[in-house]
């Protein structure tokens, strides 16, 4: 994984900045959370990532290769949530605060609307959310980078 993380981000270094985005290297990230038995666990380990500022982190754990975004809240709208989870079914959405407690997990909350969602969300008191999609794949996360900036562009989400 390692590897796959280390190649993905030379490619995303030659291609991302002529669409306003700058790749910063990979480092070893302690401290995250990975979902384990219906819960989320501290890993008591480093794993691969790097940022594509502004607001997106990149990279794999354990459980798999995954992107994470930082969404003011005031930019989250029903039609946001609804193209995210349409093109990044394996998903989560929760707080920057309280981020034990999501919002959405692919996991559990299937059959969940967007509007629930937004409920809960604008309900949370939290004023940045984190979209996390979760990938197979380097290969399927690079394809899922391109398809969130042309979201995050779409629904006017990065200041660039």
């Amino acid at each position: 994984m390692w590897g796959e993380i280390f190649r993905l981000n030379e490619e995303l270094k030659s291609l991302l900045p002529e669409e306003g985005f700058k790749v910063e290297d990979v480092e070893g990230v302690f401290g995250a959370y990975i979902f384990v038995e219906g819960s989320w666990e501290q890993m008591l380990y480093p794993h691969p990532a790097f940022e594509i500022k502004p607001g997106i982190e990149v990279g794999a754990t354990p459980d798999g290769y995954y992107f994470v975004i930082a969404v003011p809240g005031e930019k989250v709208s029903e039609g946001f949530v609804s193209a995210f989870l349409e093109l990044f079914p394996r998903s989560f959405i929760y707080g920057s605060e309280n981020f034990l407690s999501d919002v959405y997990n692919w996991r559990r909350d299937e059959r969940v609307s967007p509007t629930e969602i937004l409920e809960k969300i604008n309900e949370s008191g939290e004023k940045v959310f984190q979209f996390e999609a979760n990938f197979g794949s380097a290969d399927g996360l690079r394809e899922g980078i391109f398809k969130l900036i042309e979201l995050g562009k779409r629904f006017e989400i990065f200041d660039i």
